[in-house]
């Protein structure tokens, strides 16, 4: 029997096709994974901002704070408390407040939106979640203690935010608009992430401050946990109200449009 191989023609038009099946799956492939990525990221979220009220109901509608140096009793002991890793004296770290209210409490565990993943948090060497957390107008954030703090606790250092008026923090009662404020969301800032959400409108800090606070907008959406519990997107990234009156370096702080604001002023940070 004559056996009869395949022209080169043949070979030519086979391979010709994988490429373009090749090329119509990938994209596919592509959307399908950054939509699998999403959904984890609001699932994160949806855990943060109920593990968040959760932690109100107990703690006299006080939410987690962002920020406490030192322990309860004593403001000196090295202890770095931030609202998703604990530093004490020696640098060894572990997870922070808000996880023993998940079932995320083991380092291994701890929450982190796949769109993170490699990217530094640039807060004192902390592994980055990819998440920051309402610190502009909700969560307490207190200073660094001073020589002279002895007989102080981390409570005792608590700063007054003149975006509240005088006030260090707002309870949960205070959050009127809980459905339209963010608790937690996707950070970002030029060339990686952040932890402490900040307001355009923020005046504690500075613009520096504020610029450096904002949200990541990866595929042109961000995921927000707001402070009623529930999570959604938003497909917009805002430049804050006074971007035409900054220089040009605190602009590019911010690295818009992969990164924004969820509003032009503090509409979507302060729930009063």
């Amino acid at each position: 029997m004559n056996r009869r191989g395949f022209t080169l023609i043949e070979v030519l038009i086979t391979v010709a096709i994988i490429g373009i099946l090749m090329g119509l799956a990938l994209p596919a492939m592509d959307r399908a994974a950054a939509a699998t990525q999403r959904t984890h990221c609001r699932t994160n979220l949806r855990q943060m901002s109920r593990a968040a009220i959760q932690y109100a109901i107990e703690n006299d509608g006080r939410f987690p704070p962002g920020v406490l140096y030192g322990s309860d009793a004593d403001a000196m002991s090295g202890d770095v408390r931030a609202w998703d890793w604990h530093r004490d004296a020696s640098d060894r770290v572990r997870p922070g407040t808000l996880w023993n209210y998940t079932d995320m409490n083991e380092p291994s565990g701890v929450l982190s939106c796949p769109t993170a993943i490699g990217l530094d948090a640039a807060w004192q060497g902390d592994r980055a979640t990819g998440y920051n957390y309402n610190v502009a107008f909700i969560a307490a954030e207190a200073r660094m203690a001073w020589s002279g703090d002895e007989g102080l606790g981390a409570w005792d250092l608590l700063i007054e935010k003149p975006n509240l008026d005088g006030l260090t923090d707002l309870r949960y009662a205070q959050c009127h608009r809980s459905g339209t404020t963010a608790l937690f969301g996707t950070g970002g800032r030029l060339g990686g992430t952040n932890k402490f959400m900040r307001s355009p409108a923020n005046t504690g800090g500075g613009y520096d401050t504020a610029y450096a606070g904002g949200q990541s907008f990866p595929g042109g959406t961000s995921n927000v946990g707001w402070v009623d519990g529930h999570v959604s997107k938003k497909s917009h990234a805002f430049k804050g109200q006074h971007w035409n009156d900054l220089p040009a370096w605190l602009r590019d702080t911010l690295g818009w449009p992969a990164n924004g604001f969820l509003s032009d002023d503090a509409r979507a940070y302060d729930p009063r």
